[in-house]
């Protein structure tokens, strides 16, 4: 009998945590899982962005240059993170354009090697 009243607290105590943990989204969930603004005069960041468009401008060949980040927000998982880059670019002419992109930052694993640092997803002209 002592084992199920233990039984009971426990699941009792892990809908609290869960539900908690749904309602505030300024805290990790269970899972792992928590999204954050970032600074965005950071080193990461700045990398993040050169990457974005450095890898943009090779998939496409496009000529784009970082002329300033707006935002970054990143979004914390398990065993990947993401990252959501507001942008402003210049295309090779004196326009300056806003752009999305998406990254993954991608860890090295044993079960998953990797060389390099992000995996560009999108990258695309905001309207």
């Amino acid at each position: 009998m002592m084992r199920f009243h233990s039984l009971v607290i426990m699941l009792l105590l892990f809908a609290h945590l869960s539900a908690v943990a749904v309602a505030d989204t300024t805290w990790p969930s269970l899972f792992g899982v928590g999204s954050y603004e970032k600074d965005v005069n950071s080193d990461k960041v700045i990398k993040i962005a050169k990457f974005a468009i450095n890898e943009h401008n090779k998939r496409s060949n496009a000529k784009l240059k970082l002329v300033r980040i707006l935002s970054c927000t990143e979004k914390v998982y398990t065993i990947d993170n993401s990252f959501s880059l507001e942008l402003l670019a210049k295309d090779g002419t004196d326009t300056t354009n806003k752009y999305l992109a998406h990254l993954f930052e991608t860890k090295d694993y044993w079960f998953r090697p990797t060389t390099v640092p992000f995996q560009l997803e999108t990258f695309e002209l905001a309207h």
